[in-house]
């Protein structure tokens, strides 16, 4: 293998362990078990490692080599291009390709999944954090923090679409300029969310008469 492929490899395993991670974020065996190894391993010189690996990983990326640009004539690279082609085409979604629908669904699915997974635990042991405090009002407050969560992941998902020069984008057959509407509607989704446990906070505040504090 060469050290382009051996980068790109090594690269989409750091790359699928991190998504990993968040889909076991809303989990108890990740809050119970995983963060306390996590924040004692992943340090400053971690990540500063793994910012040096994707800049050696885009000079590979960069860096063409005649085997490959020979495999591309030949026509090796078909599996990738069918993905590529466009599958929906409609407004206001745009040009929609079969990878792009593929990861848009993931995220989807990732979103849902760790919303149920938040609710399921945190309904599972529930808090009242003001005497008197009723069931549906401790489950309105849960909801409403565990969307601002959910609000988060869209924002750690934001900037990969509009990275130029991204060392993830490449992986997956993506450009910067052809995921610009990806960006768009992470924000959106992103104001939509926190929109909804401001929301979500303050009718909570509002019927716990909490508003003057």
């Amino acid at each position: 293998m060469s050290s382009k492929g051996m980068a790109r490899a090594a690269f989409l395993v750091v790359f699928a362990v991190w998504l990993m991670i968040w889909v076991m974020l809303p989990t108890k065996l990740y809050k119970n078990t995983w963060t306390p190894n996590l924040e004692t391993t992943l340090n400053s010189t971690y990540f500063s490692g793994q910012a040096a690996f994707g800049c050696a990983y885009l000079h590979f990326q960069n860096k063409s080599t005649d085997s490959s640009n020979h495999s591309k004539r030949l026509g090796l690279d078909s599996a990738t291009a069918l993905l590529k082609r466009p599958v929906v085409v409609m407004a206001p979604l745009g040009i929609v390709s079969a990878l792009e629908l593929t990861f848009a669904a993931m995220f989807v699915a990732l979103l849902i999944w760790s919303l149920a997974n938040y609710l399921y635990v945190s309904f599972g042991n529930l808090h009242m954090h003001k005497e008197g405090e009723k069931i549906w009002e401790a489950k309105l407050r849960s909801v409403s923090l565990r969307l601002g969560y959910i609000g988060n992941i869209c924002w750690a998902f934001l900037f990969f679409p509009v990275t130029r020069g991204s060392s993830v984008l490449p992986l997956i057959g993506l450009t910067s300029e052809s995921s610009i509407k990806y960006h768009i509607w992470l924000g959106h989704l992103s104001n939509i969310l926190f929109a909804a446990h401001t929301i979500g906070f303050i009718i909570y505040w509002a019927i716990t008469n909490q508003m003057a504090e």
